[in-house]
């Protein structure tokens, strides 16, 4: 392994997992994902698997994913390292949870507090223990808000306007933004509160506080040794919280919140362009877009740059959303295979200066060694110098004075020339050293160009040498399919490429049935789920279930004749249940299907097939011609659709005619339902007149029964029987013998001389027999009656025996005529005053 591919670190990737929300839970939603227990692995559906480097399952706390994932950045961000985290996910995968952009002071002990704040506590904390540094902290905030960078920290009206720079020594720089500096982890947090309460959220129907920008929080630290001012290191932690994909038939936007979904989806999709071109092995070397989106260009460093960089993948587990959590786990599937080249952000004239300032340490470690052999010189002379005092002192040897003077004088001679020639040798060496120095440095820049030179000769010739290969093989390759078509003959190539074209796509119409299937199962349970939670709680409050048509339920009327209503409820429920995890199991089966046909290497392969121009020329009719023959169809199928639309105009037109005249007709019948309402009211206003006049001649009646009463002990022949003195007939209420009495033989000739005129439609119902027709005037004089009316006597005292009522009505009507002669002449006091109007029955 070379020291360049020491340098370059993958791109790090946690997948994380949200529970269950109870949107979900109330839809009947299902867990499609399963974890691969002590294996960083997550397994989609029944066989797609994806490993990453952390996985972290709904159970797993705020803490752990801090302290597994993001903690190890902070250590090298100490060191001099930039460092990078960002959230990627579906809109409501919990990706502002995760890094904690709705953080606020007063949630500072939670467990729910995100990656942001823990950063700024952790950051802090290190700070504090590292006592030989000066730090020097500030920060920033941005929000990418319809592709234009909006600063969250200024709250001047005006706004100033943003730009994005690249410099070649520092990267990416953001003109105009705001960069306060910072000296507490308080003021580090109100910074963060100012951000997160001017970011621009909405609601949507997937999630009621969704993020509508992509947001970047910047931490940048300097760090200064203290008592050396020129070691400066500076690095930067970018905290990155991307707004969701959307689809729009699920979040059911419009308007502003359309547009917005709009301009997320497009920085989403260049930021997946950007992980393509730098994770695809085959695009190696390849045009990278960074400059499509202003996000793409502000993680520029972040992806395939200087910096370490950590990817959190948030997803929903439920299945309603297996698409958009296969199409995230593809993404940061692709992001683990990039490549970054972080180095330590110092300044090279500091290191210059430190590496001089190195070899002068040394050379001073040389010249402390020659001081050291000096001093032992003239440790070496002081004890000759004894000795010369000691030779004098004895006053021995003249002749050995003077060759102990001279040989100390050579000795000092050899000495001052022996450090001149070393002080020389010294100078020589410093100056070797530093040409040694520079040689070095002018080698290794020639061998850093040369090596380079090489890298990209060698490069190139790889790459020639591959192109040619894969010429030299296409070439064969082409030769042999061309051999094969010429044998097989046009025909053959035609109606291969037809059968695999109308296979493709009728597997592509499949498909997007199965979808549709899908999110049509998908909405049935969501029903059910529904009716279960309606049911739930009406059997929770005691309250009957509403009266309405379910599926495999009982109705009201069956619940109540057995008498069973709670344990009816527990059926239905029971019944639904099964119902949906029916439902459940068909939607595992079709998105398993729908997952197999959508598998890339079947995408990638769908084209392979076509190597030729003869193939492609063939595939081009067949598709041309199926577009004619669905123009063709669906030109017939407009024209069928407006005959029917016609129809329908002219159904509606009759209908309405219909209505009208139906309209115009119950207005009749409503006019003729008050007209004989009218007409009801004043006949029975004219039959309680009648009723009164009854109730007046009843009383007469009563008042004149005294009169027929008599109590004769004989046969009721002389004046002195009240009733033949009244001249009337003696009746069944008289107390005497009606065996022996004679008063009552007149009776039926009185009768028949009254009743013997007949009119039609007229009757006396005492008697039977038709009335008089001045009586019958008297009567329609009375109320001009209807012809259909009819007279009924009403009924008698029940202290009177049925078989003697005729003949005492009989006599106690012609006594009462023949005693009441203003009987005929007021018809308040008639013979049929005692008999109340009826309808004959026709």
């Amino acid at each position: 392994m070379t020291k360049e591919d020491e340098k370059v670190i993958p791109v790090r990737v946690v997948m994380r997992c949200r529970p269950l929300v109870s949107k979900e839970i109330n839809e009947g939603c299902q867990c499609c994902l399963t974890f691969v227990p002590g294996e960083p692995q997550v397994i989609v559906g029944n066989d797609k698997a994806f490993t990453y480097d952390y996985v972290f399952d709904p159970t797993t706390e705020q803490e752990e994913v801090f302290n597994t994932a993001v903690s190890p950045l902070l250590s090298g961000l100490f060191r001099g390292y930039n460092a990078t985290v960002l959230a990627y996910g579906q809109t409501g995968s919990g990706k502002t949870f995760s890094m904690g952009g709705t953080y606020t002071s007063e949630q500072e002990n939670e467990s729910t507090v995100g990656v942001i704040p823990r950063v700024i506590r952790r950051i802090f904390q290190e700070k504090s223990k590292c006592a030989d540094c000066e730090f020097l902290l500030a920060v920033s905030y941005l929000e990418i808000y319809n592709e234009e960078i909006l600063d969250l920290l200024c709250t001047s009206k005006d706004k100033p306007i943003i730009s994005i720079r690249e410099d070649p020594k520092d990267g990416i720089k953001i003109v105009g933004l705001t960069e306060k500096e910072v000296f507490t982890a308080h003021e580090m947090v109100g910074c963060l509160e100012l951000g997160n309460s001017a970011r621009t959220v909405g609601s949507t129907a997937m999630n009621a506080a969704s993020s509508r920008s992509h947001a970047i929080f910047t931490i940048s630290l300097e760090q200064r040794r203290k008592g050396d001012k020129s070691d400066v290191m500076v690095s930067k932690l970018h905290l990155v919280d991307l707004a969701g994909s959307e689809r729009q038939k699920k979040t059911k936007a419009e308007g502003d919140r359309l547009k917005e979904g709009i301009s997320i989806n497009r920085g989403l999709l260049s930021l997946g362009n950007v992980i393509s071109a730098l994770g695809d092995e085959s695009k190696k070397g390849s045009f990278v877009p960074y400059r499509d989106s202003k996000l793409t260009r502000l993680l520029q460093d972040s992806l395939g740059g200087n910096s370490h960089t950590l990817m959190i993948a948030c997803v929903s587990p439920a299945d309603s959303n297996i698409e958009e959590t296969i199409n995230t786990l593809r993404y940061a599937d692709r992001a683990r295979k990039i490549k970054n080249k972080p180095i330590l952000n110092v300044d090279p004239r500091a290191v210059e200066m430190k590496r001089l300032r190195q070899q002068v340490r040394s050379l001073f470690g040389v010249l402390g060694l020659l001081g050291a052999f000096q001093i032992t010189m003239e440790q070496t002379n002081e004890k000759l110098q004894s000795k010369l005092e000691e030779l004098r002192q004895h006053a021995a040897m003249k002749s050995q004075r003077v060759q102990l003077m001279r040989q100390m004088k050579e000795d000092s001679e050899k000495f001052r020339l022996w450090k001149q020639k070393k002080d020389k040798e010294v100078l020589q060496l410093k100056e070797k050293d530093r040409k040694r120095q520079y040689e070095m440095l002018k080698l290794e820049r020639d061998f850093q160009k040369q090596a380079s030179v090489l890298r990209r000769k060698t490069e190139e010739a790889a790459a020639a040498n591959k192109r040619l290969k894969d010429a030299l093989q296409k070439r064969s390759e082409v030769a042999e399919k061309r051999k094969e078509v010429q044998n097989r003959g046009a025909e053959g190539v035609s109606s291969r490429i037809k059968n695999w074209l109308l296979n493709e796509v009728e597997v592509l119409v499949s498909t997007e049935e199965a979808r549709r299937h899908l999110q049509d199962l998908l909405e049935d349970r969501k029903m059910l789920a529904e009716e279960i939670s309606q049911l739930r709680q009406q059997m929770e409050a005691g309250e009957r279930p509403v009266a309405k048509v379910r599926r495999r339920t009982l109705t009201i009327s069956e619940l109540e004749g057995q008498g069973e209503l709670e344990a009816s409820i527990s059926k239905q429920v029971e019944s639904l249940e099964t119902e949906m995890g029916l439902r459940s199991a068909q939607i595992a089966d079709l998105q398993q299907k729908v997952l197999d046909a959508d598998n890339d290497g079947r995408i990638k392969q769908r084209w392979d097939s076509i190597t030729t121009i003869v193939e492609a020329k063939s595939a081009l009719k067949i598709l041309m011609a199926e577009v004619v023959a669905s123009k063709v169809a669906n030109a017939k199928l407009e024209s069928e659709l407006k005959q029917e639309k016609a129809n329908l105009l002219d159904m509606q037109k009759i209908l309405c005619d219909e209505r009208k005249l139906m309209s115009s007709m119950d207005m009749e019948h409503q006019s003729q339902l008050v007209e004989m309402e009218q007409r009801h009211q004043e006949k029975e206003e004219e039959i309680e007149k009648l009723r009164k006049l009854n109730d007046q001649n009843q009383k007469l009646m009563d008042e004149n029964e005294q009169y027929k009463q008599c109590a004769c002990r004989g046969r009721c022949v002389n004046k002195l029987c009240r009733c033949r003195k009244g001249k009337m007939t003696c009746g069944e209420n008289c107390l005497c013998d009606h065996e022996k009495c004679r008063n009552m033989e007149n009776r039926s000739n009185v009768v028949s001389r009254i009743c013997s005129f007949k009119e039609p439609g007229v009757v006396c119902l005492p008697c039977g027999w038709p009335i008089p027709d001045v009586i019958s005037s008297e009567i329609g004089d009375i109320g001009h009656l209807p012809a259909d009316l009819k007279l009924e006597k009403k009924p008698v005292p029940a202290d009177n025996e049925s078989d003697s009522d005729d003949s005492e009505v009989m006599n106690s009507t012609s006594s009462f005529l023949r005693s009441k002669k203003r009987g005929l002449n007021n018809f308040k006091n008639s013979f049929f005053s005692g008999c109340t109007p009826i309808r004959e029955e026709h």
